[in-house]
């Protein structure tokens, strides 16, 4: 049977099989194996067969791969949760486990161990399910905990974020923007060109971890004095990466992970000594197709819960030859190149024409528009949650660090929350729940008042990088090439008052449509586009005020100035400089 082209994405570190048209995702046996007619796409069981861990080889057996992750709609995975407590997933987790042993007891790698994991996924449609399994795919024991953890900033920031952990038998990891094709999708990759990071740990005492750019070459890596990688590729985007040592006490800024650099690149035998080995590009033409917006893995599709944040950038410098030679001697002579200006070259010789990088331009999450709820009372939506931790950062409603909540009910009040107490909020306004803790609330202009009641700064805001001069959709979505989820706690909406009462349908999709708008750095400002047939934009001044609304079929198009603000759904967006 021929596979669909979307049903299966395979390289040497993952490989991601989807089947389709399930009366059941939690019978073991429609997962299995075709058994039965009706499905689409490829069975675990012929995933396995097709993508061995190890063919069988003269001197060797085959052996396929025991550790897969199996995700289910979110949907399902939620109303097993609450109507049976889990026991679908627990049961499909033992079975799994059964036919595994059973019938590929034999294929199991020296040492190998069969481990299976559900996992609830919002991109996947009723009746679908995905199989991940690869090199790069790897769960850990009951009584096994991480050594590392791995985590992410925008170049030139210190707003560090957990990625994921790495435990010891956690041999490879992969990082990318597409969670079908790595080990940990990092949210706001910059990379769209299909580039990825690879961790190889290293066993010994103490372990080290390498860190090398997937496929070779295709991102230059650079180690700083602070411990952590930045991985920069030829159009000047650039993220840092670093492993640190998990524990209890480690928090945020924990000690760093011994990792050895990465290998430099090194110029070309007959080069000049003070030439970089890796010259940047000029600026892409938005014809230009080596570097197209969708990587060839698909489009990024992001995990269940919130996501990882990279925070906002400075513009980085334009590499030199020190930053791609990191010795002693030549740091040295960076810096003295730094504080003493070269004496200008006579005319007639060539000064080798320097052009500058060009880093993506920032699009913010700056704030939570805080909807009228009495719009959803039809639907059964009584209340809508927001939680904070103690720095501002938005948690899960029911997580141990939320400790302020911001409630709209369906009569459209505001509440703050904190255990025990209930404050009415007026907008505009503050509240200052605790003293290292300060929301400020913004009221809607006029015009908006239909929808919204206003909204809420978020004192960390979310930075999201986009291409210059291509167009970005933005939305809810699989569909979206930037998709927040800073709202998708599938615990924040109440029904009827029963925060147990859901239909798998989060805070995200209030207000917001899979593809909502499109926008586009030009060279001055901002071209806007309404995508949703029915949900419109409004356009806000920094200030505040309306300055325009794209509305379906009416005014679908403006153009924006940096630093004005975009309202969709429940977000409001900041639009970044583009000079």
């Amino acid at each position: 049977m021929p596979t669909q082209p979307d049903t299966l994405l395979a390289s040497d570190y993952v490989v991601c099989a989807t089947l389709r048209k399930i009366s059941d995702v939690f019978n073991v046996e429609l997962l299995w194996e075709r058994i039965r007619g009706g499905q689409e796409g490829l069975s675990l069981m012929e995933a396995l067969k097709r993508h061995p861990r190890a063919p069988r080889g003269r001197q060797r057996k085959e052996t396929r791969y025991s550790h897969i992750v199996v995700r289910i709609p979110e949907r399902d995975y939620v109303r097993d949760e609450r109507l049976e407590d889990g026991l679908g997933r627990r049961t499909l987790l033992r079975e799994l486990h059964r036919l595994h042993e059973q019938e590929l007891a034999r294929y199991l790698a020296e040492h190998a161990t069969i481990r299976y994991q559900v996992e609830a996924d919002t991109t996947l449609r009723a009746g679908e399910a995905q199989f991940l399994f690869g090199r790069a795919i790897y769960l850990p024991g009951e009584q096994e905990t991480p050594i590392f953890r791995i985590q992410a900033a925008a170049e030139g920031a210190g707003d560090w974020r957990d990625v994921g952990p790495v435990y010891p038998g956690q041999r490879l990891t992969l990082l990318n923007g597409d969670r079908r094709a790595s080990s940990f999708a990092v949210t706001a990759w910059p990379f769209p060109g299909g580039e990825s990071v690879l961790l190889m740990l290293q066993p010994g005492a103490p372990a080290l971890v390498d860190m090398v750019a997937e496929p070779p070459g295709g991102l230059v890596l650079v180690e700083d004095d602070a411990g952590s990688l930045t991985a920069r590729d030829r159009r000047g985007r650039g993220l840092r990466l670093r492993v640190i040592v998990a524990g209890a006490d480690a928090g945020i800024d924990g000690k760093p992970a011994p990792m050895r650099p990465p290998p430099q690149p090194r110029p070309a035998p007959g080069a000049r000594a003070d030439e970089p080995a890796l010259t940047p590009e000029p600026p892409l033409d938005t014809a230009d197709p080596t570097c197209p917006l969708i990587d060839p893995w698909g489009r990024r599709q992001p995990k269940l819960g919130l996501p990882t944040e990279v925070a906002e950038t400075p513009k980085p410098k334009p590499p030199t030859s020190a930053s791609l030679d990191p010795t002693p001697e030549r740091a040295a002579q960076a810096s003295t190149s730094a504080s003493v200006s070269p004496p200008p070259a006579p005319p007639a010789l060539d000064q080798h024409t320097w052009i500058p990088q060009r880093p993506a331009v920032q699009v913010r999450v700056l704030g939570i528009a805080l909807q009228r709820l009495s719009t959803y009372a039809a639907a059964g939506i009584s209340d809508w949650r927001i939680g904070f931790n103690r720095a501002g950062g938005l948690t899960p409603s029911s997580h141990p660090d939320a400790v302020a909540w911001l409630r709209v009910d369906s009569a459209d009040r505001l509440f703050g929350e904190v255990v025990g107490l209930e404050t009415p909020l007026e907008l505009p306004g503050a509240w200052r729940p605790f003293p290292e803790l300060r929301l400020d609330l913004h009221a809607a202009p006029q015009s908006m008042t239909a929808h919204y009641l206003g909204w809420v700064r978020l004192p960390t805001p979310l930075s999201m990088p986009v291409p210059r001069e291509r167009a970005v959709s933005f939305g809810r979505g699989s569909e979206a090439d930037i998709a927040p989820r800073l709202l998708a706690d599938p615990r924040s909406l109440r029904w009827d008052g029963n925060p147990a009462k859901t239909s798998g349908v989060n805070a995200e999709y209030l207000g917001l449509s899979r593809r909502h708008l499109r926008l586009q750095a030009r060279r001055d400002d901002w071209w806007v586009q309404l995508e949703s047939q029915n949900l419109s934009v409004y356009h806000l001044a920094p200030s505040g005020e309306l300055l325009d609304v794209l509305s379906p079929g009416v005014n679908t198009a403006a153009a924006a100035k940096p630093g004005e603000l975009l309202v969709a759904g429940g977000y409001v967006l900041a639009l970044g400089a583009v000079g």
